[in-house]
This record gives C-alpha cells, structure tokens and sequence, in this order.
C-alpha cells in the first residue's frame, strides 16, 4: 500500500493497480453512491460509510470533480 495526497490534498491510498480516495466512500445506490465522509449514512439506501469502502478516485474525479465541488475540510 502507498498512501499520498491528491491535488486536492485529499489522501488517497494505492493498492495494486487501484486508486482509493480516503475522503469519500461509496454507498449501494446505483446513482449518486459517492459521499463525502462527512457523511455517515446514505439517506437513500442506508449504507453506513462505517460499512463501506472508500471510493475509486477516478470514479471521484469523473463523477465529483467535474461538478466543480470545493475541497474537502481536512480538519
């Protein structure tokens, strides 16, 4: 495993030939299923972040990024 930070400061961890972002974690919707980890609980499907893997970052760069989100809060 790698662990490093993204442009965006968020870290991201490597494992194999998979990019995870550690800021975000996918629930089991089919759509909208990346949330921040501010976020707890999906409130459409009820996955828990607690439950659930971190996102792909490219997965975050093609779904997220282009909305043109802020930065996460790193505090």
């Amino acid at each position: 495993m790698n662990n490093k930070k993204n442009g965006y400061g968020e870290g991201i961890e490597t494992i194999g030939d998979i990019v995870l972002n550690l800021s975000y974690w996918d629930c089991e919707c089919r759509d909208n299923f990346i949330h921040t980890c501010k976020e707890k609980k999906c409130a459409a499907c009820g996955a828990t972040q607690e439950e659930s893997p971190n996102s792909r970052e490219r997965e975050v760069k093609m779904l997220v990024r282009r909305s043109n989100v802020p930065k996460i809060d790193q505090k």
